[in-house]
C-alpha cells in the first residue's frame, strides 16, 4: 500500500483510538463490510467521508487527501467565508468525480499504474491487489517486461509509434485453476530536456474476452474440420456471388475449383438431367440463392468437371440472411451420385434382360421372393400347368409340385443350406388342372438372406412329355 494514503490514515486512526469496525459502522449507521472496504482502499462517498471525519474528530480533507492537500489549500485560498464555501463545493465535486472514475475502473477491472524510470518505484491504483490477486510488486515482472532494457532501448521502444505500446500477460487466478489475462498499455513521459521520467499505464482484465476468443477459435476449428470431412461438396459465396470457399469434396467432384465472380459461373459446365439443356451462369442454385434469395433442393445435373470427367450431382442451395433479411451470401451443396447413376443404369439393363427372358415363349419360369411367398409366372409356365397366370399368382412353391417332387426339392434344398446361394437341377412332376401329368426338368436358383430365410426362388422348367 502506498504511503500517506486514505486507507493507511484510517487504519492508523482506528488503532490510535482503539476503535473496532463495528463501533465505527454503528456510529455512522453503515455496515461493517463498508468500513472494512475503506481500510482496504475502497472508495468512499462525500457524505460518508464527512460523517466518518466527524466521528473520528479529524479534518475530512486531511483524512481523504493528507497533509499536502491541507497545506496547499492554506497557501492558495484566502480565509473568508464565501471562498471557503466555494472551496468546499469544488472539493465535493472533485471527490464525486474521483469516486465515479474509480468506480468505473473497478467495474471495468482496470488498474492504473506508474513506473519511475529514475527511481524504479512502481505504484498502482488502490484496486490493483483486488484485480491482480496480489500486490503490485508480485506482478512487476509481468507488468514491466521491458524493465531491464537500458535507457536507449527503452526510449526507442516507446517512441517508435505515436500510439501507446500494448502487451499481454497472464497471472494465476486467486481462487481457481484458470489463469487471468490482462492487456497493458503504457506511454513514456519526458521532461523538458526530453529525458525519460516515468511511464504511466493501464492494465485491463481481458480474461473473459480471452476465453470467448478461445471458444470462438475452437468453434471455428471444429467447423473447419466438419466442412473438410463431410461427404458432400460445399460452396460458400459472399453477398455479391463471389465464390469464397469450396471444401475438399467439392474440389474432388469438380476436378478442381475456380473462385470466380457471379458473372463467371458459366465456367462451370452442367446440363439438366431431365432436359439435357445447359445450365448457364445463372442457372446454378448458388447463383439463384444469391441473386433472388431462392431456396433449392435436390436438383439433378450432369456436369463436365475440370479434369474432363463426366459426373452426375444433386445440387441444393440456401441464401444466408442477416437480421434484416438482407442477403449476405449463400451456400450450395453438391452430392456426387455418379456411382449410383451407373448402378441404376446397370440395374435397368439387368431388369430389361430379365424382363426379356421372363417373357420369352420357350421356357416356363416361376419365381418368388421367399419360399412361402406368392408366385410370379410367365405365360409358358401357365401353359405347362394348364392354369391361368391369375390363378398361379395366389399359389406357393409347395402348390406347384406333386408330393414326391416336393420331397426331392426339399432334400436338395437342405443339402445346400450352408451356401449363401445355390442352383440345382430336378426332374419331377407339376400339378396340373388337367388329367395329364406334366413331367418337367427344373433348374432351381435361390439366394439365402443374412437371417437364414430364402429369397428369390426361380424355377425354369422344360416339358419332358
Amino acid at each position: 500500500m502506498k504511503k500517506n494514503t486514505f486507507p493507511l490514515r484510517l487504519k492508523t486512526l482506528l488503532e490510535q483510538k482503539q476503535l473496532t469496525l463495528k463501533e465505527v459502522a454503528n456510529a455512522i449507521n453503515l455496515s461493517i463490510p463498508s468500513v472494512h472496504r475503506w481500510t482496504r482502499g475502497g472508495e468512499i462517498e462525500y457524505e460518508n467521508l464527512r460523517a466518518l471525519a466527524n466521528f473520528l474528530e479529524v479534518n475530512w480533507i486531511w483524512l481523504r487527501y493528507g497533509d499536502e492537500a491541507i497545506a496547499s489549500l492554506q497557501e492558495s485560498v484566502p480565509a473568508n467565508d464565501s471562498v471557503a464555501v466555494e472551496r468546499r463545493k469544488y472539493l465535493a465535486e472533485i471527490m464525486e468525480n474521483e469516486a465515479r472514475m474509480n468506480l468505473a475502473q473497478d467495474m471495468a477491472r482496470i488498474v492504473t499504474w506508474e513506473w519511475s524510470v529514475l527511481t524504479d518505484e512502481l505504484t498502482a491504483s488502490s484496486n490493483s491487489e483486488q484485480i491482480f490477486g496480489q500486490n503490485i510488486e508480485g506482478v512487476r515482472s509481468n507488468l514491466l517486461p521491458f524493465e531491464k532494457l537500458n535507457i536507449e532501448a527503452l526510449v526507442a521502444k516507446f517512441t517508435s509509434s505515436e500510439l501507446a505500446q500494448e502487451w499481454d500477460f497472464h497471472l494465476p487466478a486467486a481462487n481457481s485453476k484458470d489463469e487471468c489475462w490482462f492487456v497493458s498499455r503504457g506511454r513514456l513521459l519526458f521532461d523538458a530536456q526530453e529525458r525519460p521520467l516515468k511511464m504511466i499505464g493501464v492494465s485491463i482484465d481481458i480474461t473473459q474476452r480471452k476465453h470467448m476468443r478461445e471458444a470462438l477459435e475452437k468453434s471455428e476449428y471444429v467447423m473447419r474440420k466438419v466442412i473438410e470431412t463431410i461427404p458432400v461438396g460445399l460452396w460458400i459465396a459472399d453477398q455479391n456471388g463471389r465464390i469464397a470457399m469450396a471444401n475438399p469434396e467439392a474440389e474432388r467432384i469438380w476436378g478442381g475449383t475456380k473462385l470466380v465472380e457471379l458473372e463467371q459461373y458459366g465456367e462451370y459446365k452442367g446440363w439438366w438431367e431431365g432436359t439435357g439443356k445447359a445450365i448457364g451462369s445463372e442457372g446454378w442454385t448458388l447463383a439463384r440463392a444469391v441473386k433472388h434469395g431462392e431456396v433449392s433442393h435436390g436438383e439433378i445435373v450432369n456436369i463436365e468437371a475440370f479434369d474432363g470427367e463426366q459426373r452426375t450431382i444433386i445440387m441444393s442451395a440456401i441464401p444466408l440472411l442477416d437480421e434484416h433479411n438482407l442477403i449476405i451470401g449463400a451456400i450450395e451443396v453438391n452430392q456426387d451420385i455418379t456411382t449410383l447413376k451407373n448402378i441404376e443404369k446397370s440395374l435397368k439393363s439387368i431388369v430389361d434382360q430379365w424382363d426379356f427372358i421372363f417373357k420369352q415363349p420357350l421356357i416356363g419360369i416361376a419365381y418368388c421372393k421367399t419360399s412361402s411367398g406368392h408366385l410370379h409366372v410367365n405365360a409358358k409356365f401357365a401353359e405347362l400347368v394348364k392354369c391361368s397366370i391369375a390363378e398361379l399368382s395366389n399359389q406357393r412353391i409347395e402348390d406347384l409340385l406333386d408330393e414326391p417332387s416336393l420331397q426331392d426339392f426339399q432334400t436338395k434344398l437342405k443339402e445346400s443350406q450352408e451356401s449363401a446361394s445355390a442352383n440345382f437341377m430336378l426332374q419331377g412332376k407339376l400339378k396340373s388342372n388337367s388329367a395329364e401329368t406334366t413331367h418337367v426338368q427344373l433348374m432351381i436358383i435361390y439366394n439365402r438372406m443374412p437371417d437364414s430365410t430364402f429369397n428369390t426362388f426361380v424355377f425354369a422348367t422344360t416339358n419332358l412329355n
